[in-house]
């Protein structure tokens, strides 16, 4: 099982966009049982992508910094139209491995 403390923790690393909408998701469900699981929590807000700017916040860079890695083809996105679009676990592995 998952501690406090780490859940604490995954919560302080996150960008503040991110932790917006981990508060909308638990705001939504409200507190329907007493013990969530760590993926409970944390899988939803996984699922709506990033934005470039939302991006940017999360990685630490400047958005012309993550513009350039996108024309270098350095890091993955979705162009749905003309907005680009990132997928959370995708930023998540860029970021441990840079």
């Amino acid at each position: 099982m998952i501690s406090a403390e780490k859940v604490y923790k995954d919560i302080l690393d996150m960008p503040l966009k991110e932790r917006e909408k981990l508060f909308a998701v638990i705001a939504r469900k409200g507190f329907e049982k007493d013990l969530y699981s760590h993926e409970e929590v944390f899988d939803e807000i996984r699922q709506s992508p990033f934005t470039v700017h939302e991006a940017s916040e999360y990685l630490d860079v400047a958005e012309i910094t993550l513009r350039r890695w996108i024309k270098a083809g350095k890091i993955k996105f979705k162009r749905p139209g003309r907005t680009i679009l990132f997928d959370p676990d995708e930023l998540r592995t860029f970021k441990n491995n840079r």
